[in-house]
């Protein structure tokens, strides 16, 4: 018997600083959107607005944009050195992968495609882009999230057993309830100050080497 799919059914993880390098969305709006997007972002930090209002707002700060521009933009998004890797593991050792962003599909679909990655599903907020300009919609939005995320990840999450991977603010609706938890960045200092069991990485190869070791 494989036994790492015994002990890890499914992985469930994070895009934006976690797959992707940089954080593709904030990247995107330092380079276009206007200056303001920043006060909202604060504003969601602070928890004095949504994840979900803070999207909005963002969204209508960026200009109008032709589809050779965004796309130029997504190509140039860069994935963790060793994530490739990382979900040939996955696939080798029978564990469902799949990415839950409160980000936008359309960076994930597009940069999936970039590098042939197959048989990854993703859960996000729609990114809307028509006519040279933005709108967003919530598909897999929760009005009981604890947190106000656009995409709720602890509604996507039903399993009582998986692993969960992620870096920031966005997670942390869900990683109480994941048994086995990858933490980086501003997630692993949410850990490490509220006493959350985590195991720290700065790379897919990390948790790679983590993962054939149970």
């Amino acid at each position: 018997m494989n036994t790492h799919k015994s002990k890890i059914p499914k992985i469930y993880c994070d895009f934006d600083g976690t797959v992707t390098k940089k954080d593709a969305v904030n990247t995107f709006f330092e380079l276009y959107a206007d200056p303001k997007w920043t006060e909202y972002e604060d504003l969601w930090v602070q928890g004095r607005i949504s994840s979900k209002e803070n999207a909005i707002s963002q969204v209508a700060l960026l200009p109008e944009m032709t589809d050779d521009v965004l796309n130029q933009y997504i190509n140039s998004i860069e994935i963790d050195d060793y994530f490739i890797e990382f979900v040939n593991f996955t696939k080798e050792n029978d564990i469902k992968l799949v990415i839950i962003s409160d980000g936008f599909d359309l960076f994930i679909e597009k940069t999936l495609e970039k590098h042939n990655i197959k048989g990854v599903d993703f859960y996000a907020n729609h990114l809307v882009h028509k006519n040279n300009k933005f709108s967003i919609e919530f598909p897999y939005h929760n009005p009981k999230c604890d947190i106000g995320a656009g995409m709720c990840k602890c509604a996507r999450v039903t399993e009582k057993e998986f692993c969960y991977i992620g870096d920031g603010t966005s997670d942390l609706c869900v990683v109480g309830k994941a048994n086995i938890l990858f933490a980086s960045k501003v997630l692993k200092e949410y850990c490490n100050k509220n006493n959350v069991k985590h195991i720290p990485f700065e790379n897919f190869s990390n948790i790679i080497g983590i993962l054939r070791n149970l």
